[in-house]
């Protein structure tokens, strides 16, 4: 299993390993893998070696450590730190996507947005995001119908953004903001759960290379389903 006179390091190798056997359902979500002693023992590697992997793979939300009682299999979310369009990002996790369309109209444009669109009539297009079965995103785009060509529902089941390459614009840029949600009986019907959940309520202005918002967008998202990393930089000369 393990090739200690290969030039990938060893950790990874055991890394790669351990996520085939949970994608085979050796450890199922919920199970508590084998001990650091255990693995350590089967693998014939030292016990550094095992806490390096498994440090990565709790690093990457496919496991988790509970003090006291062991390291255990994560239920699959989808992470998201790039700039990506959802369906490439469960795509990439080897996740099933499927998209319902709640709503897609043609509305006045707001008038909380009437700063960004100096256009009459935008696009309204609701999206759930299913995943693997599961309502993960409820999407929400709105973009002017003048910078559209023809979109019907049956194209909006695919990547949003694929569609707008297809209109010349490419999307390299996002304004957000991120709050927290306390889930009501709205959310439960939407997401259909029965149950608490954490939800994550994201608001952006999407922008092309020259800094034209494209689209906006508000989502929710079960956070015990998605991920979404941010990467906070400090610009040279704007801290005094």
């Amino acid at each position: 299993m393990i090739d200690k006179n290969s030039p990938i390091p060893v950790y990874y190798q055991l890394k790669e390993d351990i996520k085939h056997k949970i994608a085979k359902g050796v450890w199922k979500v919920g199970q508590c893998i084998d001990s650091e002693r255990e693995l350590a023992e089967n693998y014939e590697v030292s016990r550094m070696t095992i806490r390096q992997a498994l440090g990565e793979l709790v690093q990457e939300g496919i496991l988790v450590r509970e003090k006291g009682k062991g390291t255990f299999v994560c239920d699959p979310k989808v992470k998201q730190r790039d700039m990506m369009s959802f369906s490439e990002i469960v795509k990439k996790a080897g996740m099933k996507l499927e998209t319902k369309i709640l709503d897609f109209s043609i509305i006045p444009t707001p008038i909380d947005m009437q700063d960004v669109f100096h256009f009459e009539d935008l696009y309204k297009i609701n999206r759930m995001r299913t995943v693997d079965g599961e309502n993960v995103a409820n999407e929400i785009v709105y973009i002017p119908c003048d910078y559209c060509g023809y979109i019907d529902e049956h194209m909006l089941t695919g990547s949003f953004y694929k569609i707008l390459e297809g209109f010349g614009y490419t999307i390299i840029n996002s304004e957000s903001s991120i709050e927290a949600v306390v889930i009501d009986n709205y959310y439960k019907k939407l997401f259909n759960v029965n149950k608490e959940v954490p939800l994550l309520k994201t608001y952006s202005r999407n922008m092309s290379a020259d800094n034209k918002v494209i689209f906006i967008e508000e989502a929710i998202y079960r956070s015990d389903k998605y991920i979404l990393e941010v990467n906070i930089l400090r610009r040279e000369g704007t801290i005094k």
